[in-house]
């Protein structure tokens, strides 16, 4: 993932900087999260997701709690991963289907649960 001919339009230059030792980056994936509350967020994977790291994600998430508690918003509430086809969708969501990387048909359904719930719980649109 750091080679600079691959994926360089998804990643800065200098993300290679750490490809070597990852724990030296000042920044991790929970900071980022962090940065987008008290907006809406759901995290989408697949259970054999490896390239996208579903445990990972999980984990990010659930360490960004204080940042959405402290904007009085609902983290994920739980520090146990769900299994797969089981959503979080709370202020920030977390939804891992089973299977690897990309979206799923099935996915569709929970990404318009958590957008009615998000953005729309005021606006009956059927």
């Amino acid at each position: 993932m750091t080679d600079s001919i691959r994926y360089f339009y998804q990643f800065c230059g200098n993300r290679r900087k750490f490809a070597d030792d990852p724990s030296s980056c000042p920044v991790d994936a929970h900071l980022l999260i962090s940065l987008i509350a008290p907006r809406p967020l759901l995290l989408q994977t697949g259970n054999t997701d490896y390239w996208s790291d579903p445990k990972g994600e999980f984990l990010a998430a659930v360490a960004s709690k204080p940042v959405w508690k402290l904007l009085g918003k609902k983290g994920l509430e739980t520090s146990t991963m769900p299994s797969a086809g089981q959503p979080i969708l709370n202020d920030i969501g977390y939804y891992m289907h089973a299977g690897g990387h990309g979206v799923l048909p099935g996915d569709y359904d929970i990404f318009l649960r958590f957008i009615r719930k998000h953005f729309l719980k005021d606006i009956n649109i059927y």
